[in-house]
Parts: structure tokens; sequence; C-alpha cells
């Protein structure tokens, strides 16, 4: 199953619940479809997949207490609960879809409390120590300056001692960014002038001047590490099993090229390590703390 279809089903699902609709029918179509990707997950899901399985073991999936830091419109979270990890609970600053997912929580799943919180930003509300796995994907780069440690601090209070963090992080170093669509600025302009050139070419600079602040790679790590006491990188996996496109809206060919590179005889695994300091970082982090 695409990811493209689980998300036409999605839509579906967000149709339903924004018009007050039954919401048994639509939910199940959208838990088929993510149930029927279970041998082939969407890729960009994977790392955080086989995480989950490592991390609960033995134990039944909706034991698993999962938070996501940056929800977003909820579909990662809606996905998760869809293939049984029904202990989801969301965060994010925009209020948009917290309501429509916590009346699907309850007549669906049967959560008796809120499960999606909007927040300021810093203070997560969620208890001490009551999360397992706590993750964001490509979050942690429109995270403000000024509340970024306390970003680190919040997950690291909610993760249960030997709790995991899971991140997947775009940098500065990646030579396209995707958010602006342009390709090096980021890596020789400053940030006022880089906001400066945005604007020369005509793009639309406030989405970049308010909530997109790309870091050195090596930021995430230094927090990362004092926050949970360790860190490893997964970005090589990651390239190494690259082999879906479908949903990419950057350079496709260069990616496809990327990804015959690194599985090449012999040298592939020697580039692959050169090529991981320039693409989004995955990381997974055990809180020891």
């Amino acid at each position: 199953m695409s990811w493209q279809r689980i998300k036409e089903r999605f839509r579906d699902l967000v149709v339903a619940v924004d018009a007050n609709a039954p919401l048994m029918e639509p939910w199940e179509r959208f838990r088929a479809a993510a149930e029927a990707s279970a041998d082939d997950p969407p890729y960009h899901l994977l790392g955080l997949l086989e995480a989950l399985e490592a991390e609960r073991g033995a134990r039944p999936r909706a034991d698993l207490a999962i938070l996501d830091h940056g929800c977003g419109g909820g579909l990662t979270l809606l996905y998760l609960a869809a293939r049984g990890y029904a202990n989801v609970w969301g965060v994010d600053i925009l209020a948009s879809s917290c309501a429509r997912w916590n009346r699907l929580m309850r007549e669906v799943l049967g959560a008796e409390e809120d499960r999606f919180f909007t927040y300021d930003g810093v203070r997560l509300p969620i208890a001490d120590a009551s999360i397992d796995v706590v993750f964001s994907q490509e979050v942690l780069e429109h995270v403000r300056p000024d509340v970024l440690e306390a970003y680190y601090a919040e997950e690291r209070r909610v993760l249960r001692r030997g709790g995991l963090a899971v991140h997947g992080v775009p940098h500065r170093l990646t030579p396209f960014d995707s958010h602006t669509r342009t390709w090096f600025l980021h890596w020789v302009l400053p940030r006022g002038l880089w906001l400066k050139a945005l604007q020369a070419m005509g793009r639309d600079v406030r989405t970049a001047e308010a909530a997109l602040f790309l870091r050195w790679p090596w930021v995430h790590r230094r927090l990362a590490r004092r926050a949970f006491g360790s860190l490893e990188d997964r970005t090589a996996q990651r390239m190494m099993r690259l082999t879906s496109f479908d949903y990419y809206d950057g350079p496709v060919r260069l990616r496809r090229l990327l990804a015959r590179i690194v599985r090449a005889p012999v040298i592939g695994r020697p580039l692959c390590a050169v090529l991981t300091q320039f693409v989004m970082m995955d990381t997974v982090s055990r809180n020891v703390r």
C-alpha cells in the first residue's frame, strides 16, 4: 500500500471528523490502508517503526506510550494507532487538529482522556517519566533558538529512564533546503542575508523568517547527548535502504543517484559515510540520565 493511498484515506477521515459525521467507517478504511503497508512500511517511517518494535519487546503494541513532539496534522500518530500503537500522544503549537483527533481517539479508540494538545512550545502537558518513546520528524528546524534547550529538557523529563528519543533533523549541511527550495544559500550566508537573498529572489520569506532555523548537525548531537546521555546516528542505515521516491518533493534524480552510489560494491559504504553528513540526520538517543 503506497503512502499516497494512506494519505488519501487520511483525508477522507479529516473530512468525516470535520463534518461531524460517523467516524468508524472512514477509520476502518484508513486502518486497512495502514495495515496493508505492514510488509512494506513507508520509507520515511521505517526507522521509527523499527525503534518502536525493538523497544516494546514482548509487550503488546498498545502498552507502549508514544509522544509525537510536534505532531502537525496528526497523520503519523494516526498511522501508528492504526498499526496497533494505540497509546499515542501528540503536541503541537498549532491548534487546528487537536480537537478533531481527540474526538476520534475517544469515539473510535476508546481513550478516556485527551491525547492531542496545543502547547506553548516550552512546557509539555505530559506527566514526568510517563513516555516510552518520544519522536519528532522534521520539527527541530522550526524550534526557536530561545526554546531549543527546553525542547530537549522537556523530552528528558517526560521520558522514562531508558526510554528512546527518535529524531529526524534537517540541518544546515544539507545543500538543498526543501522549505525554501534553494541550493547552498543557507550554507554561505548568515541568516539575515539569507532571508534578504530569498526576498530578492521573489520568495515568500515569512515562514523562513518566523519558523525556520537550520542549524549545524553537531548542535543537535551536542544537545541530545547533554539531555539524554547518549546518541546513535542512524542516517547511514536510512540511506542504504533508500528505494522509494514517490513522495519526495525535492530533487528526485539526485536522490536516485545517491541511492545507487551508497549500494555500490566496495566503494558504497565509505561513500555513504561521507554523504550522510549532507542529508537529513536520523538519530536515536536512550535516556540514561
